[in-house]
């Protein structure tokens, strides 16, 4: 009598579907991984990023602080070098003014200390500064007290644009009176005199752009 088996061998049926199960399961496991991936790749991506934007923000910090910290030093040692360079000389012109003589003028003004602060000049001074300081200490032969005056005013517009950084508009009269007592005659001769140097400058300046545009 022969006897029929059931159960113990799946049908082709079942296999079939086991596979698809498996490969459903595969399919999930692979898609999971690689989603994983993705997201750890982003993250890493994102923390590197953000790791390498604070450091170039930090250094481009550090450096603007660097930068405006020499400023700053470099302009309070001009402004001692100025102020050493302008002492004897401010002596000198108010004893002009009161009329004292060549001999009278030179008392007590330190000569050493003069020459000294006039090669710290020339190390820490602009171009603008050093052009007016040779001006005003070596004018044209013949050259009035009022010329003198202005020179000198011109040299500390010079020196508050160097130490500023910024574009002064202040008269040369206006410069002068902070110190000096001028006359009214002695103002109106000044005012002439520096309208017509900024008259002259502004033509000077008009032949250069002129010349400039028939070049080009």
């Amino acid at each position: 009598m022969n006897q029929t088996h059931t159960g113990s061998t799946p049908g082709p049926r079942r296999v079939a579907l086991g596979v698809l199960a498996a490969i459903v399961v595969l399919g999930f496991i692979v898609a999971a991984v690689y989603l994983f991936s993705k997201v750890a790749n982003v993250a890493i991506v994102g923390v590197v990023g953000g790791a390498v934007a604070g450091f170039v923000a930090s250094v481009a910090l550090k450096s603007y602080e660097f930068r405006k910290q020499h400023e700053a030093l470099i302009a309070e040692k001009k402004r001692e070098v100025y102020s050493r360079l302008l002492a004897p000389w401010i002596q000198t012109l108010v004893r002009i003014k009161d009329g004292k003589t060549a001999d009278d003028m030179l008392v007590g003004v330190d000569l050493s200390g003069l020459y000294a602060s006039s090669f710290d000049t020339v190390l820490y001074g602009s171009e603008s500064v050093l052009r007016r300081y040779v001006q005003f200490r070596c004018g044209e032969e013949g050259r009035d007290s009022i010329d003198t005056l202005r020179d000198f005013a011109n040299l500390l517009i010079a020196m508050r644009e160097d130490i500023t950084s910024q574009k002064s508009f202040l008269s040369e009269e206006a410069v002068l009176r902070t110190f000096v007592n001028l006359q009214p005659e002695e103002r109106v001769v000044l005012q002439l005199r520096e309208y017509a140097a900024r008259m002259l400058s502004r033509a000077g300046q008009s032949s250069s752009e002129s010349d400039a545009k028939k070049q080009s």
